[in-house]
């Protein structure tokens, strides 16, 4: 029981939200240690148009309380958005965020289902907003199976009623943040419905994404929800066709494009990579690779930073010199392709990994099982171990030559996940257009899982076959 400004309570807020949240979410969660963040000399331009509007927005000639960022894939929508929470964050303006990501080591961050109880936690967090969380608490023990209710309905408990009830108080509004900022709803995956199977209806990833825009839209237009909504997705078409269609007018529209001088920011990104690498390889020439081969780097990122970011991640994985002369020398694939040179990238780096003789897309399997697993479960790198590998050490063996693709925790830790850096390699790894040989198609890939369940039991059989002469007699 828990007593808080002489009411009582059945459970701490806490205990009541905590099965609920998604606590890797928060753009500040260890999860996200190494998600991707703008170099302070770069993006600074849409960076500042996002922070003035989150300040001052009200003050516009039509203002709008929701922001729309778009853009293409890998050209840093991500690492834009938790740049500007990190800075709202240090100026106090920042109530809640959600990234969602369909390749964590989090099933909760591909789903719809923890997104209010979040964002209702983040907000009781902030010190200003004291009153709130009260009737946030008020709320859930009046109501404490909310969290089973449709999205809406977990809205309308958990944030707007609550902020209904502090809104009469003038001075309670004094400090407030600003914002919330939602990420990556474009990797919401569909989530399953704890009903029979024959009376499910077959909702969509696309029908969940919509359902969160419609709540944040119904949020965003309640005259008493205080706060600007900053979402940032890839310009998926039913996304799009929500804020063209049901939300004409509704938000902001930023779309990631040459605006913003991308080659300008891709340019300096990598200026200071190459200062680190200089630094800590101990290559003494100051001007090392020299402009020509980073002018040749800036023609094969097309204003894409996930090209840029992936080259680095390359060069620093191996001898500098080496590494770059081997992009550098990477085959003209043409234009008609927007990712050719990704693709080509990603070509190069994952042929370096060793495959059997008997399966040269091996590791591409292993990639697919890593990425698929994670819809429903969160399995560390010790299940990996056991269900992708033959021989002890095999999953750092094989994968060690690929690690600025995809991240191998060491053989000692054994809690952490496998993390695939960025979907556009398993967007890649999915295209046969794309990827060519190296392509996996579904068939292949469930059988290949199947066949590795099968090993797994049968050693675990074995290992049990040893000991049944002994247990029977």
């Amino acid at each position: 029981m828990n007593i808080n400004n002489s009411v009582v309570h059945s459970k701490s807020l806490f205990e009541y939200l905590n099965p609920h949240i998604a606590h890797g979410a928060a753009h500040d969660s260890d999860e996200r240690w190494n998600a991707p963040a703008c170099h302070e000399e770069t993006r600074v331009a849409i960076r500042e148009d996002i922070v003035s509007w989150i300040k001052h927005g009200e003050g516009d000639a039509e203002p709008k309380s929701m922001m729309w960022l778009s853009g293409p894939a890998g050209c840093g929508k991500s690492a834009i958005a938790g740049s500007v929470a990190e800075t709202c964050k240090e100026e106090g303006l920042l109530a809640a965020t959600f990234f969602f990501s369909s390749f964590s080591g989090s099933a909760d961050r591909s789903s719809k289902r923890g997104l209010i109880a979040t964002l209702a936690y983040h907000m009781s967090q902030v010190e200003a907003l004291h009153h709130y969380k009260s009737h946030l608490h008020a709320a859930v023990d009046r109501q404490p199976n909310i969290f089973r209710k449709n999205l809406k309905e977990q809205a309308k408990c958990l944030i707007l009623e609550p902020f209904r009830k502090v809104y009469g108080n003038q001075e309670s509004r004094v400090g407030w943040p600003k914002v919330v900022i939602i990420d990556g709803l474009d990797e919401v995956v569909a989530a399953q419905r704890h009903v029979p199977m024959e009376l499910q209806s077959p909702g969509t990833s696309e029908d969940d994404q919509v359902e969160i825009l419609q709540v944040l839209l119904t949020l965003s237009k309640d005259p008493f929800f205080p706060f600007h909504i900053f979402i940032a997705s890839r310009p998926e078409r039913n996304m799009t066709d929500f804020f063209s269609a049901d939300a004409p007018g509704a938000a902001v529209n930023l779309f990631l494009d040459s605006k913003y001088q991308p080659d300008a920011d891709i340019r300096r990104f990598l200026e200071s990579k190459f200062a680190g690498v200089r630094r800590r390889a101990g290559i003494l020439s100051r001007v090392w690779p020299g402009d020509n081969i980073l002018d040749r780097l800036l023609e094969m990122s097309s204003g894409q930073f996930i090209v840029a970011v992936t080259i680095m991640r390359w060069v620093e994985s191996g001898l500098p010199q080496r590494q770059l002369d081997e992009v550098v020398n990477l085959v003209n694939v043409g234009s008609k392709n927007p990712f050719a040179t990704l693709d080509a990238l990603y070509c190069h780096i994952l042929e370096r990994a060793p495959n059997p003789d008997n399966d040269p897309r091996l590791v591409v399997k292993w990639i697919l099982s890593i990425n698929s697993a994670v819809y429903s479960t969160s399995p560390n790198v010790v299940f990996w171990r056991g269900f992708l590998e033959d021989e002890e050490g095999e999953l750092n063996y094989r994968l060690g030559p690929i690690t600025s693709l995809i991240s191998v925790p060491p053989p000692q830790n054994t809690s952490s996940p496998v993390t695939i850096y960025h979907k556009s390699l398993t967007d890649f790894l999915s295209s046969p257009t794309r990827c060519g040989d190296l392509y996996v198609g579904d068939t292949a890939h469930t059988s290949f899982v199947s066949e590795r369940v099968f090993v797994v039991l049968k050693s675990q059989f074995s290992s049990l076959f040893i000991f049944l002469p002994n247990i029977v007699r």
